[in-house]
């Protein structure tokens, strides 16, 4: 019986008798969970999730044991194993964040649902267990349960146990968009907007849709999408994740395993991935993993493009659904055709933590009441959610300004005043050729290479965002055959800028570098970019830059530019 990612109305099996009493212990270190895994464990652990149709893949060994490995530098296994006589009930895989202290579920964000796994007829008792655990084991904070399917009744379980030991609790809800088949869908139709942009890239040549299966298939694979899919949370001013070498071995180890049931696709032009996909099938119901798509080619939604052929192909890829994952995206909204509420219960051993944060939670929901009522019911999510993500970025910046700097950065954005723009220009027969090379032997400058806007691991945030504006301009700018330039020196980005060239007349806009190399390497790419435009018959050169780079317009200046303002 499938539960998780099916239909709301699956129903919880009750015991064949009465349930007897059960104890529990835990597993802390990963040294005792292996040897424990090893003497038996491991079979009853798959027991108790074959039969609990409530069960995750998010809760099971195959996917929590790459984690805990991958991960043990920050996190320690805590696995609850619930007996009930001679065999284990219940198995609630947990961990503790080394820094904070806190109980989460193992794996922590990486997983869509957490729940507990347990026998029919033990699921209010293996509860009782996790709680009794977090309090008696002081965690720190809040524990989170959740997100959790419809079909799970432990919420309500929370609930009963914790007004049994006097603990307060909270509930939360999200909406989850799933693809099931439909008794006379029309999936052409659905889909009929995706048409134009797949047409364009079969004028461009073969348009294949794979399904990685080998380990050398995998190989190829993986570093694009690992590119692609960093380039994609650099634009949207998110922390890169795929850097990290513990979730690259984590998803290596989980492409590798037969317990954990991977599906890998990948849509390409030409052999060249515009689109890649990393799911995770469970009970026959793929989840959606973290798509990734070649920015240069963004406006023509090559990622809707690679989940609507998984959709319009989901029978002879054996799959009888597609869960699409917590959140409300116009991107889910298209390809699913049911919502559901996953739910997130939040319980707390100290009253102060929880009063606390019932104060904020209530604040934001009047918050929201107030902007649908006020700019219409799509406006939180749409418009307020991802301001305030792009807030929480900015605060890294305003503190590299310092007080003062960012209240004057704060009057400009009130009185809705842009940074102010210079334009430098030159003619051809004014620049100086000798001028032109870039200074360091070591450097390198390319054309159209997006990926090199990850070859910076600094941590200024002015930089992180003026990386992220770069990325986010590529594919705009690329349809209208505008150029990326980037100057990389010793392996590392220095710096960057776009150009084009109309009448004649070559652009260069969007200058920057990063602290390590200074303006000087600004210049130098400026230079080169310049010295080529001119080769390409480019009759003058115009450099637009912030009133603020002014090292760099000085070098220019001596080098015969005019100053100019851009209105």
């Amino acid at each position: 019986m499938e539960a998780i990612a099916v239909h709301t109305d699956v129903a919880v099996p009750v015991a064949e008798s009465a349930a007897q009493p059960v104890s529990s212990y835990s597993l802390s270190t990963l040294a005792a969970l292996e040897s424990a895994l090893a003497e038996g464990l491991q079979d009853a652990w798959r027991r108790v999730v074959d039969a609990d149709p409530l069960a995750s893949l998010f809760q099971t060994a195959g996917w929590c044991m790459p984690w805990y490995r991958a991960y043990a530098d920050a996190f320690d296994p805590y696995v609850l194993v619930v007996n009930a006589g001679d065999r284990v009930a219940g198995v609630v895989p947990m961990a503790v964040d080394r820094k904070t202290r806190e109980l989460v579920f193992a794996s922590h964000s990486m997983a869509d649902y957490r729940d507990i796994v347990a026998l029919p007829g033990y699921r209010e008792q293996v509860v009782g267990e996790l709680i009794r655990h977090y309090v008696e084991g002081h965690f720190s904070g809040a524990l989170s349960v959740g997100w959790i399917d419809p079909a799970s009744d432990t919420p309500s379980l929370i609930a009963k146990i914790c007004a049994q030991r006097g603990l307060n609790h909270t509930v939360r809800q999200q909406p989850c968009w799933r693809w099931f088949p439909v008794a006379g869908e029309n999936l052409q139709k659905k889909f009929s907007r995706i048409r134009t942009h797949l047409n364009y890239f079969k004028r461009q040549g073969e348009v294949t849709f794979d399904v990685i299966t080998g380990a050398a298939e995998w190989s190829a694979f993986r570093d694009e999408f690992y590119r692609q899919h960093s380039l994609r949370q650099l634009q949207a001013a998110r922390e890169v994740s795929f850097d990290d070498p513990r979730k690259q071995r984590l998803y290596d180890m989980l492409f590798a395993s037969p317990d954990v049931p991977t599906h890998v696709t990948a849509c390409r032009v030409n052999g060249r991935m515009i689109a890649g996909h990393v799911g995770l099938v469970w009970r026959n119901v793929l989840s959606l993993g973290a798509p990734s798509i070649s920015l240069e080619d963004e406006q023509r939604s090559p990622a809707v493009i690679l989940m609507a052929w998984i959709i319009q192909n989901a029978a002879q890829l054996g799959l009888s659904g597609f869960d699409l994952t917590i959140g409300e995206s116009e991107f889910k909204r298209r390809l699913g055709n049911q919502c559901v509420q996953l739910t997130m219960v939040d319980v707390y051993r100290r009253s102060s933590t929880y009063y606390r944060n019932r104060t904020k939670a209530r604040l934001v929901s009047s918050t929201r009441r107030i902007v649908e009522r006020v700019a219409g019911k799509d406006a939180w999510e749409d418009r307020i959610k991802p301001a305030v993500t792009a807030v929480s970025h900015k605060c890294g910046r305003l503190r590299e300004l310092g007080l003062v700097g960012s209240i004057g950065k704060a009057i400009a954005i009130t009185r809705g005043q842009p940074a102010r723009e210079l334009s430098l220009s030159i003619a051809r027969g004014a620049f100086h050729s000798a001028a032109k090379a870039p200074s360091a032997a070591s450097a390198e400058i390319h054309r159209n290479q997006v990926e090199d806007l990850l070859l910076w691991d600094g941590d200024s945030a002015s930089t992180k965002a003026a990386l992220g504006a770069c990325a986010r301009a590529y594919g705009r700018n690329r349809a209208q055959n505008h150029t990326l330039h980037t100057l990389v020196a010793g392996g590392a980005l220095a710096a960057w800028c776009y150009s084009r060239i109309e009448n004649g007349r070559a652009v260069i806009y969007e200058v920057g570098g990063t602290p390590e190399s200074g303006a000087e390497a600004c210049v130098a790419l400026i230079r080169q970019v310049i010295g080529d435009a001119f080769a390409a018959d480019a009759d003058h050169a115009d450099v637009v830059l912030l009133e603020a780079q002014r090292t760099i317009r000085r070098v220019l200046g001596r080098d015969g530019f005019r100053v100019g303002t851009v209105e």
